[in-house]
């Protein structure tokens, strides 16, 4: 709570475009002209990387707990392995796959009609690299998670289920998805705060592969660009503190409108 606290006051203190500070600032934020894009591009991320995230990581749960062998613990060890890479290291590794010339998948690309890189590092393209990118490093630790949370469903229900003659796709969907619900909800909470602070991705592209490209592309950007290039603390302050209770009102909007609490208490 302490750096909640600090931005909310820093957020309100005289700037060197408004000097009486208070709640001005906030109104000269969300007016800036970065505000607008910078908003629209980090919906159109979180519109492909939250679905692509709730949906793959719960199927690829699923699969690896329906199927089980003697390659499962292999298999969860990969699935966390790319979560261990840190944010540079995955935007350089994403960069040389994505590069035509020098993509070890040059030839499917070229396949494709891609042989320029400005055929893929264009703006329109970025939420779907940076989605990409973010999908690639976040995934595999939640599919271990769920994996984890489908363990916790008791064998003797599945096994009554499978009695009543119920096939491997109608124990995933009408037994196992309803008991791990919650888990989902938790996943899909932490997910969406992510998604709205991003800015490894686009930070890294902007200023150390294509300059300019990504500038400013995503809110988190913007707050930085007023800490350390407008030297308006405030401003980032107060930007800081939006997207707050933007993920706040998201994370009690998915927590209230749930069974989260209840089925713990249940249990």
């Amino acid at each position: 709570m302490v750096p909640v606290v600090m931005a909310l006051l820093t957020s309100f203190q005289p700037t060197r475009e408004n000097p009486d500070g208070g709640f001005q600032n906030y109104v000269d934020v969300v007016t800036d002209f970065r505000f607008l894009p910078a908003a629209l591009n980090v919906l159109t991320f979180l519109a492909i990387y939250l679905p692509a995230m709730l949906i793959i990581v719960t199927i690829m749960a699923m699969l690896l707990d329906a199927y089980k062998s003697k390659f499962n613990a292999s298999l969860r060890l990969a699935f966390i392995v790319p979560s261990a890479i840190s944010g540079s290291v995955a935007v350089l590794v994403w960069y040389f796959m994505l590069e035509p010339t020098l993509s070890p998948f040059r030839g499917a690309l070229n396949a494709m009609g891609i042989t320029q890189a400005s055929q893929i590092w264009s703006p329109g393209n970025l939420a779907w690299i940076f989605a990409l990118m973010a999908f690639a490093t976040g995934a595999g630790n939640w599919i271990v998670i769920q994996y984890g949370s489908l363990q916790s469903i008791d064998d003797e229900l599945l096994e009554a289920a499978r009695i009543d003659g119920a096939n491997a796709l109608q124990l995933a969907v009408r037994i196992k998805l309803p008991l791990i619900r919650k888990y989902l909800v938790y996943m899909a909470v932490l997910t969406f705060a992510a998604g709205v602070q991003v800015f490894v991705e686009p930070q890294l592209i902007s200023a150390g592969v294509y300059e300019g490209l990504a500038t400013d592309w995503a809110l988190n950007q913007v707050g930085y660009s007023f800490a350390f290039t407008n030297n308006d603390f405030a401003g980032a302050a107060a930007l800081s503190f939006v997207l707050f209770v933007v993920c706040l009102l998201a994370a009690l909007y998915l927590i209230f409108g749930t069974d989260f609490f209840e089925r713990r208490e249940e249990e």
